[in-house]
C-alpha cells in the first residue's frame, strides 16, 4: 500500500542519491579534467614552483650524474614514476634530472604547456615550463598507472566521505519526518479507538499546516455524516410516535370487523377501517417526503418551471377534489425558480393537500403562480374554508402540531414540510385573503436565480 510516508522517504533518498552521484561526478571530472585538472593543476604548480628554485648559477654548473646526495638507509625512495629534468635551453645541457629519469628530455621538442608522452613502453603526463628569459626549462612527467592510481584513490576517499554524509542524511531524514509525522499518527490512533458512532471533529492542533485542509474535510464529512444519522434517528422516532395511533386503529378494527355479529356492524367496521389505511397511507407519504427532503437537502439545484410543475399537481389532485365535489382553478402563468424539483413539488403537493382536506364539500381551492417583475416568482393556494386563526398561523408550520377541536385528522407533517422547503429555498411564507371572503390564503414568494 502506498503511503505518504513511504513516498515522501523514496523521494528525498533518491533525491539525496542523485545528488551524490551528481557530486562524485564532479568530483572525478575535477580531479581528471586536462590542463585544468587537480592533477594536471598539481603538476603544473610543482613544476612552476622548482623552476623558481633554482638558483642562476645552475647554468654554470658542470653537472655531474655521480655528485648526488643519498636518503639514509631507514628510508627508501618509491617516487619511480614522477620524473623532472632541468634543461639548459641554449645548449639544451640537462642541468638536474630526478633519479631513474632518462638522459634524454622528457618533452622532445621543449614546447611549454603539457603534452602525454611515451617513455619505457608506457604513457606518461609531460608538462614543460620556461623562465621569463628563455635560458632554463623545467620538465615534469608522471606515468598515467600513477594518475590513475591517486584519481582512484582520490575517489575512493571522496566516495567514503559521500557514503557517510549519504548514511547520516538519510538516518536525520528518517528521524525528521517521524516527528513530522508524529500528530498524523495520534490522529490515526486517536480514530481506531474511537467508539462505532462516535463522529465528533478531529483534533486539528498540532497538525501541520498541509494537512489542516485534509482534517477540516474529514471534519466536515463527518459533521455532514452526524447531521444524515440525525435525521435518521428524528425520522424514525416520528415515525414510530405518528404510526402508533393508526397502527393500533387498524388492529382495532380490524378485530371489531372480525367480531361483528351483524353485516351492518361488519361493513362500519371494515368502512372505518378503510379510512384509517387512507390517513395510514398519507402519513407515511408524508414521512418519507420528509425524509427524502432532508436528505436532498444538499443536491443539486435546477431551473424549474413553476407553472407546469403546479399543473401536473393540481391534475393529480382532481380526483380527491371530485370525491368531495370540490373545484380546484389554476391560473398559471410562466414562472421558474432555482431549486429542486422533488422539493418544490412536496412544497405545492402539501399546500394542496392541506387546502383540499380542511375546505368542506363544494368548497372552492385556487392555485396561481405568477413571475415576479424582480426575477422572482409566487406561489399561492386559497380556499373559502374554516381558515386559520391569526393565534395559529405561525404554529401550524411546527412539525406534528394539530388545531385542537379540527374535524379533519392530519399528521402535522405537511405544513412543517413546506416552512423547511421554502427556507431552504430562501423563500418566505406570508398569510393572505381565503375565497369568497373566507378561508386562508398562503403565499409563497421566492427570491431571483443567482
Amino acid at each position: 500500500m502506498k503511503t505518504l510516508r513511504r513516498q515522501v522517504a523514496v523521494t528525498l533518498l533518491l533525491a539525496m542519491l542523485a545528488t551524490w552521484l551528481t557530486v562524485f561526478a564532479l568530483i572525478y571530472n575535477e580531479q581528471t579534467r586536462a590542463e585544468t585538472g587537480m592533477l594536471d593543476r598539481d603538476m603544473r604548480d610543482a613544476a612552476q614552483k622548482a623552476l623558481l628554485s633554482l638558483p642562476a648559477s645552475l647554468l654554470r654548473a658542470a653537472p655531474s650524474s655521480e655528485d648526488r646526495f643519498e636518503l639514509p638507509n631507514s628510508n627508501r625512495f618509491d617516487g619511480e614514476s614522477f620524473n623532472f629534468q632541468v634543461w639548459s635551453l641554449a645548449d639544451k645541457r640537462l642541468l638536474v634530472q630526478s633519479p631513474w629519469a632518462p638522459d634524454e628530455p622528457l618533452i622532445s621538442d621543449f614546447q611549454n604547456g603539457f603534452q602525454d608522452v611515451t617513455l619505457r613502453g608506457e604513457r606518461w603526463r609531460a608538462y614543460a615550463v620556461a623562465d621569463r628569459d628563455g635560458r632554463i626549462q623545467v620538465q615534469f612527467a608522471k606515468s598515467e598507472a600513477q594518475l590513475r592510481k591517486e584519481t582512484t584513490e582520490r575517489m575512493r576517499n571522496g566516495l567514503a566521505f559521500l557514503s557517510v554524509l549519504f548514511l547520516i542524511l538519510t538516518g536525520m531524514t528518517w528521524l525528521v519526518m517521524r516527528r513530522a509525522f508524529r500528530p498524523v499518527d495520534r490522529a490515526r490512533d486517536a480514530i481506531l479507538s474511537r467508539p462505532a458512532m462516535d463522529l465528533a471533529p478531529l483534533p486539528t492542533s498540532g497538525m501541520p499546516g498541509e494537512l489542516q485542509p485534509f482534517i477540516q474535510s474529514i471534519n466536515s464529512l463527518l459533521e455532514r455524516l452526524s447531521a444524515s444519522l440525525d435525521r435518521e434517528r428524528r425520522f424514525l422516532a416520528d415515525a414510530a410516535h405518528e404510526l402508533r395511533t393508526p397502527l393500533a386503529a387498524l388492529s382495532a378494527y380490524a378485530e371489531l370487523a372480525v367480531r361483528s355479529d351483524t353485516q351492518q356492524a361488519r361493513d362500519q367496521a371494515v368502512d372505518k377501517l378503510r379510512d384509517v389505511a387512507t390517513r395510514t397511507t398519507r402519513l407515511a407519504e408524508q414521512l418519507l417526503d420528509q425524509a427524502r427532503t432532508e436528505a436532498q437537502s444538499e443536491g443539486p439545484a435546477e431551473s424549474v418551471a413553476l407553472d407546469r410543475l403546479a399543473e401536473m399537481i393540481v391534475r393529480d389532485n382532481e380526483a380527491l377534489a371530485h370525491r368531495k365535489q370540490q373545484r380546484i382553478s389554476l391560473d398559471a402563468r410562466p414562472a421558474s425558480v432555482h431549486g429542486g424539483v422533488d422539493a418544490l413539488g412536496v412544497l405545492l403537493r402539501n399546500l394542496l393537500d392541506n387546502a383540499l382536506r380542511y375546505t368542506p364539500e363544494g368548497g372552492r381551492v385556487a392555485v396561481s403562480c405568477v413571475s415576479l417583475t424582480d426575477g422572482g416568482a409566487q406561489l399561492s393556494v386559497a380556499d373559502n374554508g374554516p381558515g386559520i386563526p391569526p393565534a395559529d398561523r405561525e404554529r401550524v408550520f411546527d412539525r406534528f402540531y394539530r388545531k385542537a377541536g379540527s374535524v379533519e385528522r392530519g399528521s402535522g407533517i405537511g405544513l412543517s414540510l413546506v416552512a423547511q422547503i421554502a427556507t431552504r429555498h430562501g423563500a418566505r411564507i406570508e398569510w393572505g385573503p381565503g375565497l369568497d371572503g373566507r378561508g386562508v390564503g398562503i403565499t409563497v414568494t421566492f427570491p431571483a436565480s443567482v
